[in-house]
């Protein structure tokens, strides 16, 4: 089991390093001030002791300016009647005069401390004749040692204890509560900074990692208020920009795409339409010579048909079988004609044309026709469509043959819908102008058996026919894209199989100040 590892939190690495700065901080200055308390509290027991110095050595130089000496006795016994009303305030421990001959002048004849000569603060003091200051380990007590003089020279030392225990005491109190007021105030200030730790930083960097974690391309990084000129704000002006030229940047990535693609799709059709027109001009070579070659004998079969016909008018068996003949020769001579349209499109006459009347003038044609009995023709003309400029006769041919082809995949009865309408299609953003910005579109639909997605892309070629033998040629789409083509046009085809098929005619529109050059 691999072994996890706590991460602290940004909110945490932070108040975890403020509270031990605010801890080292504060435990530095409590220190400080209580070493300067203590010193000054000391030096004021030390002046206290040095006062008691002075009042001992203003009593010995007293009694030496008398005009008759008083005698050494007298002396001691002024000054033990002096320590010993000081001794008796509480401010000194045992205070103790020792003469230079190691004598005691004042204090018990055996005190506490040692009164020896051999005694190290005195002596050093009856020795070098300058004053001392100790305190001793438990600090309760700081010593003050210092020479007594008389005519000039040291007769004596006098040790003052003053008593420091009470102010130890006190002091001992002071750092207890000061350590309690660190505590306190430690506290309030973690959970203070915590509270606006939160509000100013923590709370707007989660709220940009949230933004930042469901970010959508039109968003953008609040801001705090607009009062706010921090660090937080900057950064989340910072994001912003660099998110406006991400999105800039995406939005000309996504342009370029566009125009790669259209571009791409533009190459495809120029492909497709080379390979088409080679195709078609191979083929219609091919058909030309097919047609003159294979037209005269055909001419010439139906010739003889009629003539045999006469011969023969009373046998019925052979008049049946030169009707035969001549049915399949006029089907063979119907092909070679549209061969030669393919290959030799007739001359146009274009002209202005409404495509609201043409529509209605081939419905009217084709509803008469013994093949529409079962079907339903429904049209949805625009008002006020438009014209275009086009040859009446062939986009009428164009119109007659989608209607055709709808009524032969609708074999069981169905309907036959044809539409107009103007279209004005969004413009393309890459600038190009090939194709018109408005077009007048003409729909035929049916609710035949449709056109699998397979054969989709092969049924615009020549000789290419879905319909069982016999019914067709293959070339009435072909020539209807070259005729739609030939007027700036195009044609396509959108199919559902088992649902029916739409073929759909956009033409650009004609306009009375229209180049018709």
């Amino acid at each position: 089991m691999p072994k996890r590892t706590f991460i602290f939190g940004l909110r945490t690495e932070i108040l975890l390093s403020l509270t031990v700065l605010l801890v080292a901080a504060m435990t530095l200055t409590s220190f400080v001030i209580l070493r300067i308390t203590e010193r000054d509290l000391l030096r004021y027991k030390t002046a206290d002791g040095m006062a008691v110095v002075q009042r001992i050595q203003a009593a010995v130089g007293g009694s030496k300016k008398q005009a008759s000496p008083a005698s050494l006795k007298l002396l001691k016994e002024r000054l033990r009647n002096g320590i010993s009303w000081m001794g008796h305030s509480g401010l000194y421990d045992e205070i103790l005069v020792v003469g230079r001959d190691g004598s005691l002048w004042v204090g018990e004849e055996h005190p506490k401390w040692s009164n020896e000569p051999g005694d190290n603060e005195i002596a050093s003091v009856l020795r070098t004749a300058k004053p001392s200051t100790k305190i001793n380990r438990e600090r309760t007590l700081v010593t003050v040692t210092a020479p007594i003089f008389a005519n000039g020279q040291c007769i004596a030392a006098v040790r003052v204890p003053v008593r420091i225990d009470a102010m130890s005491q006190g002091l001992r109190k002071s750092r207890t509560l000061i350590w309690f007021y660190i505590g306190l105030n430690v506290l309030v200030l973690v959970v203070f900074g915590n509270f606006l730790l939160s509000r100013i930083v923590i709370r707007p960097i989660q709220r940009l990692v949230r933004i930042a974690d469901h970010f959508e391309e039109t968003d953008l990084f609040s801001m705090m208020t607009r009062s706010d000129q921090n660090e937080i704000a900057h950064l989340t002006m910072a994001l912003n920009r660099m998110l406006k030229r991400l999105a800039e940047n995406k939005e000309r990535l996504e342009a370029h795409i566009r125009s790669l693609e259209t571009a791409n799709l533009e190459l495809k059709q120029a492909r497709e339409e080379v390979l088409r027109s080679e195709k078609l001009s191979s083929l219609g070579r091919l058909a030309a010579g097919v047609a003159h070659e294979v037209g005269n004998p055909i001419g010439a079969v139906l010739g003889y048909t009629n003539l045999l016909a006469d011969h023969v008018a009373g046998n019925t068996e052979a008049i049946d079988y030169l009707g035969r003949i001549e049915k399949e020769v006029t089907r063979i001579n119907t092909i070679i004609r549209e061969l030669l349209d393919f290959s030799r499109p007739s001359p146009s006459e274009p002209a202005p044309l409404d495509v609201n009347a043409l529509i209605m003038e081939s419905t009217s044609f084709l509803s008469g026709q013994s093949l529409m009995a079962s079907i339903k023709i429904e049209t949805q003309l625009e008002q006020g469509v438009g014209m275009v400029w086009a040859d009446a006769n062939q986009l009428k041919q164009v119109l007659i043959n989608l209607m055709l082809n709808a009524c032969d995949a609708m074999e069981e009865g169905g309907s036959l819908a044809i539409a107009s309408k103007r279209i004005s299609p969004v413009k393309e953003t890459t600038g190009s102008d090939q194709h018109p910005t408005e077009f007048i579109q003409v729909s035929v639909s049916d609710t035949g058996k449709g056109i699998a997605a397979s054969e989709l892309n092969k049924i615009f070629d020549p000789f290419y026919t879905t319909k069982p033998p016999g019914k067709g040629t293959g070339l009435g789409l072909a020539i209807s894209v070259r005729i739609v083509e030939t007027f700036g046009g195009s044609i396509y085809v959108e199919s559902t199989e088992g649902k029916g098929s739409t073929f759909t005619v956009e033409l650009p529109p004609w306009e009375p100040d229209h180049d018709t050059k």
